[in-house]
């Protein structure tokens, strides 16, 4: 199981760390045997929790969006002034 990381940097460095392993493990993939052809598939399923990481980390960093009914009796002039 990934753990998610505090910072979305840190989930996007595992991210790509672990894409290049993927990537250079899928070199060969004509002459691959079964057993290579089964390590490269979970290692892309892997791939793809880190992924879901970064996702849960992006989420989690950006601004939450308001409900429109949230917002109204707000005056916003967007001057700084109300």
């Amino acid at each position: 199981m990934i753990t998610v990381k505090p910072l979305l940097s840190e989930n996007v460095k595992d991210f790509m760390d672990y894409a290049l392993d993927v990537i250079k493990s899928m070199d060969g993939a004509p002459e691959h045997n079964l057993e290579e052809q089964t390590l490269v598939n979970k290692r892309i399923v892997v791939l793809k929790e880190y992924l879901d990481a970064v996702a849960a980390s992006y989420q989690a960093t950006i601004p939450k969006v308001l409900n429109n009914s949230d917002t109204e009796g707000i005056n916003f002039s967007g001057t700084g002034h109300s």
